[in-house]
């Protein structure tokens, strides 16, 4: 009889042990949760940190969240983990509580260029322009986004006038020949249409070395 109590009292320690530290797990605050988040970031551990954050919202409930400064560091937590839709959801809120809405601005940037989105992308730039007109960071990637533009129809006038070359240096074609009279002035259109957008570039960035560079081929370029 006295066996059997033994190992009733050693079971029901142990079930009240493990209610305990089921306790423990659930009890964990918001700012418990926040604060582990913290020393994930600091331990450059962006993946943990944001599903840290995520779940002190949770916590947090229904209540309207007023810690904006962690809502800002979640988007950046997902731009470290890649997670491109999260990113934009937590620079959204950051911009809708007027936290830091330039910098949320310009990461939302960010994240357009590199999923291909040249249109959101350009619209979020005008957005961080608009709201900060001098921010040289601003017109930095501004230019940035102009020069890409323009390089992606420099490069297609290029094509153009390398592919004739091609053929005159094979013996297929003759500078006086249609067919090349033709393709220079395609490739001379398409460096008409890059120019503004050099132009605009520069006009935000007059040191971007890029910029400077295709401007002067498209200018050697339309001279020939």
């Amino acid at each position: 009889m006295g066996c059997v109590m033994k190992k009733l009292f050693f079971v029901v320690v142990m079930f009240i042990s493990v209610l305990i530290v089921n306790a423990q797990i659930v009890e964990k605050t918001f700012a418990d949760l926040k604060n582990e988040g913290n020393a994930a970031i600091k331990a450059n551990d962006f993946p943990k940190a944001l599903d840290l954050y995520e779940q002190a919202m949770v916590k947090w409930g229904d209540k309207p969240i007023v810690d904006t400064s962690m809502v800002y560091n979640m988007g950046i937590c997902a731009i470290k983990a890649k997670s491109w839709d999260k990113a934009l959801k937590y620079f959204d809120k950051a911009i809708s509580m007027n936290y830091k809405k330039v910098s949320s601005l310009l990461y939302k940037s960010d994240v357009y260029r590199i999923t291909k989105n040249n249109t959101e992308n350009l619209k979020a730039l005008e957005a961080a322009l608009a709201l900060s007109p001098e921010d040289a960071k601003v017109k930095s990637k501004l230019a940035t986004y102009y020069v890409g533009e323009a390089n992606t129809i420099y490069t297609k006038g290029s094509a153009i006038i390398l592919k004739v070359n091609n053929d005159i240096t094979a013996g297929k074609l003759k500078t006086t020949d249609p067919a090349y009279i033709a393709a220079e002035q395609k490739a001379k259109d398409e460096y008409t249409k890059a120019m503004p957008l050099i132009d605009k570039a520069l006009s935000f960035d007059p040191a971007n070395k890029t910029a400077v560079q295709i401007k002067s081929a498209i200018e050697q370029a339309l001279k020939g």
